[in-house]
């Protein structure tokens, strides 16, 4: 182990994962880059997490566990807090590294001017029904640098791929407990307004995406957009495009699970904000026609345009 190198922390929040977890860890601990530790924290689970952590002879693993379900945001706070690196790499429990991404980011943390601090790489998802996504995906421009703007149109910056100084995570606040979901673009979206971002344009992650509980999690979805555009409403004043690009994508999610009167009042909200634009009048006629002509519109609409979806 090269004890010259920064020790980098990698928190891995986990529950019921008990029959993926163990790829998860030994990719990191296979790692090229070997000062390391691995803090995986145990959110309340119910299956054999516990006796697969307890399996590994490893001193650079330590396990934190919770008594309840606490949430995913508590989970990475907790192992966030109890760091001892220099750096922080965030991992999902089932997700898997490619061996030299450590390696790789950190070259490229020393390669870059002092105020980027924070790089990423590219992340394959790997969807349930077999295809492939890879984020970020071609609308996201610029994608260094100072990206705060780019980041108000969307999510295009995978957390599982963040690596970062803790003391940058400190300086802007952890993530929020509150938030149902979106939870990682909502922290990077504060990590962009003050430091500027590297990408590694390679994947170094790759995401096993789990589709259950898909009502759910669409309800939460909802509720996560309301909340981010509500607590990051200054940073969309006299950008009146992209919030009402916001409006009409919070009024699809919400017709989705059949909150059509919800639904509409975003859609006049959006075209309050654009009433003279074509496009909006357009999105506005559709929804009168009705939920499912106006949603084949929007589908039709973002795959010739750049608007992203929130996550």
């Amino acid at each position: 182990m090269d004890d010259e190198k920064p020790l980098v922390s990698v928190v891995i929040p986990t529950y019921n994962r008990a029959d993926k977890i163990k790829d998860s860890i030994d990719s990191v601990l296979n790692q090229t880059y070997e000062n390391l530790e691995v803090i995986v924290v145990d959110d309340g689970s119910t299956d054999n997490t516990e006796e697969v952590i307890n399996s590994y002879d490893d001193t650079r693993l330590r396990y934190i566990r919770f008594d309840e379900n606490k949430g995913a945001n508590v989970a990475r706070n907790t192992g966030i807090k109890k760091a001892k690196g220099e750096f922080i790499a965030l991992q999902d429990s089932d997700d898997i590294w490619d061996p030299e991404k450590i390696e790789k980011q950190f070259e490229a943390y020393q390669n870059t001017p002092d105020d980027y601090k924070v790089i990423y790489s590219v992340v394959c998802g790997h969807l349930t029904n077999g295809g492939k996504i890879h984020v970020p995906e071609k609308w996201a421009r610029p994608r260094e640098g100072n990206i705060h703007h780019t980041l108000r149109k969307g999510s295009f910056v995978p957390m599982v791929s963040i690596f970062t100084k803790k003391s940058c995570i400190e300086n802007v606040g952890y993530f929020d407990e509150d938030l149902p979901r979106s939870q990682d673009y909502e922290l990077t979206f504060r990590l962009s307004k003050h430091y500027k971002f590297k990408l590694v344009d390679e994947v170094l992650v790759n995401a096993y995406h789990d589709e259950s509980s898909k009502t759910e999690n669409i309800e939460a979805l909802s509720e996560a957009i309301e909340m981010f555009l509500e607590k990051h409403r200054e940073d969309f004043e006299g950008h009146e495009q992209i919030l009402s690009e916001h409006y009409f994508r919070l009024a699809s999610v919400l017709f989705s699970i059949n909150e059509d009167d919800k639904a509409k009042k975003y859609i006049r909200k959006a075209w309050l904000l654009r009433p003279f634009r074509l496009l909006t009048f357009i999105r506005l006629f559709a929804s009168i026609l009705g939920i499912k002509f106006f949603d084949n519109f929007r589908g039709f609409y973002r795959r010739i345009a750049y608007a992203p979806p929130l996550r």
